[in-house]
């Protein structure tokens, strides 16, 4: 499902990794808009046959008004993933937002009893409520008329602020929720854990698209995560989970860590590393439990400075939580990189050794990434030494495909527990003279061995707004 959202052109863009990874020679998509009652306007089916980036505008695909896209993706052979790496983008004035798919129709009821066995409350929302800047939910009903109640919560460490909305909604309808409005109460500046009990709805995963917006309409989102809280999930041992990812120097690089874990007590810390994937500095950040009313908040910018590192010689940090007992099987966290406005917050879960990993196993990654006149672009190719701390050296062979097909192919040896850090519009800049329109680039990783991650982040050069995603 893809939203249609006000003062921004939807598109979706994904490379044909159906051909590319598991050579699947035909596939279909097919693209229905959906009215503000309901209803089918009419539906286009599109070949995916091709080895190239396709990229599907989706406003003013209809003279009517529309409230949500259905996109279905269809081939004779196993898709293996209940739904594509497909990125929804939405293009405004001085902004691009970047999200994967996040809600999904159920193919049928028994995939309904599984999938919507467990109901748990959706988390990971940071709470930003300023002069400029407000907090949004966006609510999607499912495939049936929606009312219900949507319970919305704020904890802070004084106390909890709840809301029930009543959502009305034709199916596929949306409604944006916005932070401010719903709680009056609740003064600027305030930091707080924001989750949503969602209604159940039959044959529909809702997610929810959530971030903060301006007054002018800029915004920058990811989708909701669980709440695990209320969830007794655990490991068998109390190994560590862990997770490398890329230092951008020249952006804030924070980690916001909620009680969203099942029921646990937690020790975060943070270590630093450099182009030959050797430790800079550790540091411990305190102990977090779950559930409670206290989040984690790092600002690993400060941590460089505070270990007298200079910045560039930084190419990754790690981000590593110990528990005090069984390690909780979900550890998520967010992922913020900012360039000076709008941040880009990404939901992230830390590996853990208790993961099987087939022997034998390859990396292939690949992701979206944003260039055009007005957008710096950048992507960190990461050797991830707690996914396969067996390697030494990583050989990764990078591909940058268009709507063309592949326009660029460069291979890098990645000493584990560092990172490739790829200013885009720069390594392109011979491939695309003169791109002053928005394209979306998409890159693939190929390695003999697992442990290969990848992470893209775009700003804005004049509004400095961010946005970014993690591959696939």
């Amino acid at each position: 499902m893809v939203p249609e959202l006000p003062d921004t052109h939807a598109s979706i863009s994904f490379l044909n990794h159906f051909l590319l990874k598991r050579k699947y020679p035909h596939v279909a998509c097919k693209i229905t808009p959906i009215d503000v009652h309901g209803k089918k306007v009419e539906s286009c089916l599109y070949n995916i046959d091709k080895p190239i980036v396709y990229t599907i505008p989706l406003t003013k695909m209809v003279d009517t008004q529309i409230s949500n896209y259905l996109i279905e993706f269809f081939a004779a052979e196993n898709l293996f993933i209940p739904y594509p790496a497909v990125m929804i983008n939405h293009h405004g004035n001085g902004f691009i937002n970047q999200v994967h798919s996040f809600n999904r129709i159920l193919n049928d009821i028994f995939e309904d009893d599984s999938i919507n066995k467990t109901q748990v409350k959706e988390a990971s929302v940071d709470v930003v409520l300023d002069n400029k800047t407000d907090t949004f939910l966006l609510f999607t009903a499912g495939p049936l008329h929606c009312n219900a109640p949507l319970e919305v919560e704020i904890t802070t460490l004084e106390k909890t602020y709840k809301k029930i909305l009543n959502m009305v909604l034709p199916r596929f309808g949306i409604e944006k929720i916005s932070i401010k409005n719903t709680f009056h109460e609740i003064p600027n500046g305030v930091k707080g854990i924001l989750k949503a009990k969602q209604p159940q709805q039959l044959l529909f995963y809702g997610r929810m698209l959530t971030g903060q917006c301006t007054s002018d309409g800029a915004f920058s989102a990811n989708h909701s995560y669980y709440d695990s809280s209320t969830a007794p999930e655990y490991w068998n041992d109390d190994r560590p989970s862990q997770r490398f990812y890329p230092f951008f120097s020249n952006l804030d690089n924070i980690i916001r860590m909620y009680p969203i874990m099942s029921p646990s007590n937690l020790m975060l810390s943070i270590s630093l590393y450099a182009k030959d994937g050797s430790q800079l500095a550790e540091k411990q950040f305190g102990d977090l439990t779950s559930p409670d009313n206290r989040f984690l908040n790092v600002n690993v910018n400060s941590l460089v400075s505070e270990a007298n590192v200079i910045s560039d010689d930084v190419s990754t940090f790690a981000v590593t939580v110990r528990a005090s007992e069984k390690m909780p099987t979900r550890v998520s966290h967010q992922l913020v990189y900012g360039a000076g406005a709008l941040n880009t917050s990404i939901n992230i879960s830390l590996h853990n050794p208790n993961v099987f990993v087939p022997e034998g196993k390859k990396s292939f990654k690949w992701g979206q990434a944003i260039v055009g006149s007005d957008y710096d672009s950048f992507v960190g190719i990461v050797a991830d030494s707690c996914e396969n701390p067996l390697i030494n050296t990583h050989e990764a062979n990078v591909k940058f495909y268009d709507d063309t097909g592949e326009i660029l192919q460069k291979n890098f040896s990645i000493p584990n527990g560092s990172a490739v850090k790829l200013h885009v519009n720069q390594e392109l800049k011979d491939q695309l003279k003169n791109t002053n329109d928005v394209k979306y680039i998409w890159i693939t990783i190929d390695s003999e061995h697992h442990g290969m991650n990848f992470f893209s982040v775009a700003y804005n050069r004049v509004t400095k707004h961010c946005s970014g995603d993690h591959g696939f």
